[in-house]
């Protein structure tokens, strides 16, 4: 009786919740999900269990009862158990004061949630005002605390900054997180989960306890590798939003297990039992655990923090404890790797507590957190949020290496995430392209694209598939999962495949990846750094037919090969100038793509209106896919206005020509030549001269021979107009020298007397 009135309390407060929640956020948990749940949780309180519904493991996981799985065997959640993090992903570089200049801080986003193993203690000096604990049901808890100053704490203490930390964060309890994640996720961009199923070994009151099956298989827990019910769930609910990306820790079970004959607890199909049967330790292979398998999720394992920063692939430190992949079909799991081992952050004992901690649960929030900043970030540049699959696209592109051989590996995925790689691939889109399109049935997708011979090619196409088939539980099943099955090639003009996907094989995990047709994987990525210079074609096709034959959206990202654009004879990347001297203008100017091209010429205009030339400069390459840099110095004097306009015009081999924009450059002189007329003259002519402040200037005259035919020094502080006669002298070319004195500014014309 006592059992039950303690689940209706706590389903009344749920319904409290409910109402509260409603009137914040206009939406609630699904209902029918909520009700089988919460009718599991009451009858197994009514058993008087001999695991409670809620308990702390040895090593301070939070747990709490899950509902039933296989036969009928009670399930739980449990908890995996900021600068130095913030440092080894590269994010402090995107803060305020970072070496990118962007200033990236998560503020004013309300599109971050957590999941956890209790209630985050939103008092907290370091989140207060900037957490919304919308499920309220458990405790304040210090790990869901942690985890939320991984994401968000605001740097009260700088080392326990979190990676966004001015954003906000909607907080629920993980009980029932199914039916809330169904509710919650049309508003939502991100949310972390640094939880798991119980799996193999757990302590629980002094008692040990195997959580495998040994109707599967008497050694080895079934459940690793396994994709169930909420990996369905999950990934069904991430097609349905298709900007909503979710987070998960990897887990902490590789190398867990007890010594051989350790008596411990079984369950026997009806009850838990006593054995000493002797059981596999965990590993160190296929140990990530049921969700943590879902296809559209991120997963996260641990590597220790690299306080220094990413140095190469020989400062990347696996931790012990970190489960590796493969899926029990082959996929690439974990996707990514984050800091962990020894992090400092907020906790729940009071509001301006701290506390040092490891395990995937603090690896996956930093994460989570940092990625929200490349959200920011992109919704900077182009008014919108990125696709979730755009997100983990991008994430695993601009991944640096763990190991030193190149593609990914089933101990930390693709690797561990450059966040300031990922935000300068967003800045750059001439190197860089990031694509959010869509393959209609039996039909392919194109994009040409242009390589130089040493540089590093690299695409990652990623996309979110439908939920797969939850199979009945068994050890190992390796149907695959995938629904919509996308295939990328790099293929050269001759129509063949000249690059083929990263594969990794499941059947021996530990071999470093290789090339191939990948059927397993929603993430495909080609990658090379020794293909001819030439023109190039990135194909993505299908296999079978698309789900209901309906299109599949898809995310692409590619570096190192610029798109290919015939139409375009030039792609202008820069044009710039500046006052170089006292009387010349420095013109820069660079582009991205030259076809056919022939040369530049330097255009100038008083008004934006009427231009003349004033030079050319040779193009560098006829035919250039490469950055190429170019500058000229045009003198300026005769009739100099305060504004200078200047255009490029770009001409082909053929005689076509294209123009840049036009910029203006503000130029400053204390003196100018207005004018010198006539020219040719007869017997004199004027020379108008400005002036913004008082010079002396020294007049000479100079025929062919360089003799000097006339001199004379002229003081002026405004505009004067100066005549000159010249009457005596022959008919001839002359030059004409005004210089500065006290100065090396000076001014040279021909001149003609007829």
């Amino acid at each position: 009786m006592r059992s039950y009135l303690l689940v209706s309390v706590f389903i009344a407060l749920c319904a409290m919740n409910l109402t509260a929640q409603r009137a914040s956020f206009f939406y609630q948990a699904n209902s029918v999900q909520t009700e089988i749940f919460y009718k599991q949780w009451q009858a197994y309180a009514l058993q008087k269990p001999k695991i409670p519904l809620q308990f702390v493991t040895e090593k301070g996981s939070e747990c709490a009862f899950d509902g039933f799985g296989f036969n009928g065997m009670p399930q739980f959640l449990c908890t995996c158990n900021n600068l130095d993090a913030a440092k080894t992903l590269g994010t402090e570089q995107l803060w305020s004061g970072g070496s990118l200049g962007l200033n990236l801080s998560g503020v004013g986003i309300n599109k971050l949630g957590i999941w956890d193993g209790g209630t985050v203690r939103a008092t907290h000096r370091e989140l207060f005002g900037r957490v919304w604990v919308i499920d309220s049901t458990g405790a304040q808890s210090a790990h869901s605390t942690q985890v939320a100053g991984n994401m968000i704490a605001g740097g009260i203490l700088a080392n326990a900054r979190g990676m966004s930390n001015q954003a906000q964060l909607r907080s629920w309890n993980f009980t029932n997180d199914n039916a809330e994640i169904i509710a919650a996720a049309p508003d939502l961009l991100l949310s972390n989960h640094s939880y798991a199923s119980a799996t193999a070994w757990q302590f629980i009151g002094n008692n040990w306890y195997w959580y495998g099956d040994s109707s599967l298989n008497t050694t080895r827990d079934w459940k690793f590798g396994y994709y169930d019910n909420r990996s369905r769930i999950w990934d069904s609910v991430l097609f349905q939003n298709p900007y909503y990306l979710i987070v998960k820790a990897a887990g902490n079970d590789r190398g867990s297990g007890v010594a051989a004959n350790t008596t411990h607890y079984y369950w026997n199909g009806t009850a838990w039992a006593l054995t000493n049967t002797t059981r596999d330790t965990v590993g160190p292979y296929d140990c990530i655990s049921t969700f943590g398998n879902a296809k559209n999720i991120l997963t996260i394992g641990a590597v220790n923090v690299i306080p220094n920063g990413f140095s190469g692939p020989a400062s990347v430190s696996i931790l012990s404890f970190s489960s590796w992949g493969p899926t029990d079909d082959g996929r690439i799991k974990p996707d990514l790797v984050g800091a962990s081992g020894v992090i400092f952050t907020t906790t729940s004992t009071h509001d301006s507590a701290y506390a040092n901690l490891g395990g995937t649960s603090m690896s996956a929030p930093n994460v989570t957190g940092s990625l929200l900043l490349l959200q920011q970030y992109y919704h900077q540049l182009k008014g919108k949020y990125m696709l979730g699959a755009s997100l983990k696209a991008l994430a695993i592109h601009t991944a640096n290496r763990c190991k030193a051989g190149v593609g990914p590996d089933y101990e930390c995925g693709w690797g561990l995430p450059n966040i300031s790689k990922a935000a300068l691939c967003l800045k750059d889109s001439v190197y860089n392209t990031l694509l959010e399109t869509q393959i209609n049935n039996l039909d392919s997708f194109g994009l040409d694209v242009y390589y130089t011979t040493g540089d590093t090619l690299r695409a990652t196409l990623a996309y979110t598939d439908y939920a797969g088939i939850t199979a009945a539980p068994a050890y190992n099943d390796t149907s695959l999962k995938l629904v919509n099955d996308l295939d990328m090639r790099l293929l050269n003009m001759s129509g063949n495949a000249v690059v083929f996907p990263f594969v990794l094989n499941p059947a021996n995990p530990a071999l470093p990846a290789s090339t191939g047709d990948n059927k397993r994987d929603n993430v495909e990525q080609l990658y090379s750094t020794s293909l001819p210079t030439g023109r190039y074609k990135i194909v993505v096709k299908h296999k079978a037919n698309l789900r209901l034959n309906l299109p599949q959206k898809f995310s692409l990202v590619v570096s190192g090969a610029p798109l290919y654009n015939p139409a375009l004879p030039v792609t202008w990347l820069n044009l710039q100038g500046e006052q170089h001297a006292w009387n010349e203008v420095l013109i820069n100017f660079a582009c991205a793509q030259e076809i056919n091209a022939k040369e530049f010429v330097v255009e100038y205009s008083t008004d934006a209106q009427n231009f003349v030339s004033v030079g050319t400069v040779a193009s560098k390459s006829t035919n250039s896919f490469a950055v190429s840099r170019y500058a000229f110095i045009h003198q300026i004097s005769l009739g100099t206005p305060v504004i200078c306009y200047y255009r490029i015009k770009q001409i082909d081999l053929d005689g076509h020509f294209t123009y840049s924009q036009v910029i203006a450059v503000s130029v400053e002189i204390d003196w100018r030549i207005n004018s010198i007329t006539p020219n040719p003259f007869t017997a004199n002519f004027n020379v108008s001269i400005s002036a913004s402040k008082s010079v002396q200037l020294y007049f000479e005259l100079y025929n062919l021979l360089g003799q000097n035919k006339m001199s004379f020094t002229e003081g002026l502080n405004q505009d004067k107009i100066i005549p000159i006669d010249a009457s005596t002298l022959e008919s001839g070319v002359y030059i004409l020298m005004i210089s500065e004195i006290g100065s090396d500014r000076n001014y040279r014309k021909k001149l003609i007397k007829q």
